[in-house]
């Protein structure tokens, strides 16, 4: 377990540098894919991104079919949570690192939402498996170009921590990202109570030790940049 722990480790400091060969890792099953966030504890949702050290569950899928279907099993099953906090990206995050995630993000929440986003968060709270299309149709945007404001309110939610996705079918044919009932939206505190409640005994230090661990060594202006949401540039120095 140490060593393949170690090998994913090693795939993903490779995997950051340009010049360097990178240690082709691949993960088959839910068992595999439990182990590989366990292990990295954060990852891209989709591709790599160069200069931006984070693992990559379809790189280490190497098939989008199955880098989808395993994200919606660790989903299903609680062992991540997908969030747009680090990097501008969509990350998930292992269950480990969550509580320090948001102890850290919600000091940093907007007074106020804005209207589309307000509006949006009372019909997830109030409702079971709503999608980005019946969000579009609660605010009267069906039809309109994307990005939309429904588009807009749910990712400002998701910055807020305040909603996440939950898991969705995959469909046996055709693009494997569209299945019909969409993915479902839900509020982030309903469902995951026992990470909010972890989050609240952790002190500042702890939380920040925790994110910074989990994405690894990478100089310090680079790691602020990613974690702008969420920590203050002279809380990375005093850490």
């Amino acid at each position: 377990m140490k060593e393949f722990q170690r090998t994913w480790r090693a795939s993903i400091v490779l995997s950051s540098r340009r010049d360097a060969k990178t240690i082709q890792v691949m993960i088959r099953t839910e068992k595999d894919a439990v182990t590989f966030m366990k292990s990295v504890k954060l990852a891209l949702r989709y591709g790599a991104t160069p200069g931006l050290p984070l693992a990559s569950i379809y790189a280490a899928a190497g098939d989008q079919r199955r880098a989808i279907e395993l994200t919606n099993a660790l989903l299903a099953r609680g062992e991540v949570i997908e969030t747009n906090v680090i990097a501008d990206r969509l990350v998930l995050a292992h269950r480990d690192v969550v509580p320090a995630l948001y102890a850290l993000r919600t000091r940093f929440r907007a007074a106020r939402l804005s209207e589309d986003a307000e509006c949006a968060f009372s019909l997830i709270a109030k409702n079971d498996g709503v999608s980005a299309g019946d969000v579009r149709r609660f605010l009267g945007v069906a039809g309109a170009k994307r990005p939309d404001r429904a588009d807009l309110a749910l990712a400002e939610l998701m910055r807020e921590m305040l909603i996440d996705r939950g898991p969705s079918s995959v469909p046996e044919k055709g693009i494997p990202s569209l299945s019909k009932e969409g993915y479902p939206y839900r509020a982030f505190a309903k469902s995951h109570p026992e990470l909010v409640k972890a989050a609240k005994k952790l002190k500042l230090s702890e939380a920040i030790a925790i994110v910074c661990g989990a994405i690894g060594p990478v100089p310090r202006r680079k790691l602020a940049s990613m974690l702008k949401l969420c920590v203050a540039k002279e809380e990375l120095v005093a850490a």
